[in-house]
């Protein structure tokens, strides 16, 4: 038996014994292996500062609060570089020290590699809700006509009807369990961002993440926080949101998810904010592409992703458009939505 193997074993028979939890037996039994053994705290160290795949739920200033697939536990981790990571990354934790107190786990250490990987957080794809008929855009809207350079991208968008989906509730913020559909915590965010409080704003949409990752617009809101002033930033969380929401559609999917259902609105919302990412960070052609799929998924486009693929396909960049609307406003307005 190897010495990790024995180690577990050790811990497994005190836990039969005492009841504890897996992190606390494991702490008793390094620590009386110093005490009875006479070990230098170097053992303790060692055993502890091994490196542990974990997903973030939620980030404050100083901690984020993960949850480690391989021991089914959630903790808060202590740590100064808690500002390199956003909801839904997959990073590795190197531990220093672990504890428990009153039934919740914390740690501290320090994250390293955070990382893209929507297949590892274990999710549960949302459903969509399919509608009967399919769509025949040219009939409901009006169309886009020349010289309006989007004309030819809708007659081929709109060639044929479309089926069209929904998303579930979950993604825009509206849990099976809630009584009062109306009381939207997403809003409730924005509406305090809106009046300064930036940081009751992350608050309550980092609760409601932590509550469900498949909350898709809490995504796209945190985005919001972060687009003025750390775009690269604001991009990870409208990338996380994007690849959570694909979860839900098959591939190849040819359908239209019609802004006029409001659970859509949250996965469109990340699709066009990451693009104007990538626009602002000067990737012309992976934003050309987003909005174009934006347009695909929505061709009568209530967002107005046709001007910024317009814009991109022309090569403008978003400084000249940002100083262009300065001077038509007077102040800076940004294409947020």
């Amino acid at each position: 038996m190897t010495a990790d193997k024995k180690l577990k074993s050790i811990i497994r028979e005190r836990q039969k014994k005492t009841g504890e939890s897996y992190t606390t037996a494991r702490a008793n039994v390094i620590r009386a292996r110093v005490d009875v053994l006479g070990l230098t705290d170097d053992l303790s160290r060692t055993e502890q500062q091994k490196k542990i795949e974990a997903i973030v739920l939620k980030v404050n200033h100083r901690s984020v609060r993960v949850r480690i697939p391989s021991e089914d536990v959630s903790a808060t981790l202590r740590t100064s570089n808690a500002s390199e990571v956003v909801p839904g990354h997959v990073v590795t934790l190197a531990v220093k020290k672990r504890w428990s107190w009153r039934g919740h786990y914390y740690a501290s250490g320090a994250i390293e590699d955070p990382r893209i990987n929507v297949a590892a957080l274990g999710l549960t794809p949302l459903p969509l809700r399919v509608f009967e008929t399919a769509s025949d855009l040219r009939s409901v809207y009006e169309p886009f006509r020349r010289p309006d350079p989007y004309a030819p991208l809708w007659r081929k968008l709109t060639a044929k009807p479309r089926a069209s989906f929904e998303m579930d509730g979950i993604a825009w913020g509206a849990f099976p369990d809630d009584s009062d559909f109306d009381d939207n915590p997403v809003v409730n965010a924005a509406e305090l961002a809106e009046t300064g409080d930036v940081e009751g704003a992350r608050d309550l949409l980092g609760d409601l993440l932590l509550r469900d990752l498949r909350c898709i617009d809490a995504h796209a809101h945190l985005g919001n926080l972060e687009f003025d002033r750390w775009p690269e930033r604001a991009r990870i969380h409208y990338e996380i949101g994007i690849r959570i929401g694909e979860l839900s559609l098959p591939p190849d999917f040819d359908g239209v998810l019609l802004w006029g259902h409001i659970f859509n609105r949250p996965f469109l919302r990340c699709l066009y904010n990451y693009g104007l990412c990538l626009w602002r960070l000067g990737r012309f052609d992976e934003a050309q592409m987003v909005f174009e799929r934006i347009l695909s998924l929505n061709p009568n486009d209530n967002q107005g992703a046709r001007f910024c693929w317009e814009d991109v396909r022309k090569g403008r960049s978003w400084e000249q458009i940002d100083r262009r609307k300065d001077a038509a406003s007077g102040e800076r307005s940004g294409y947020l939505n």
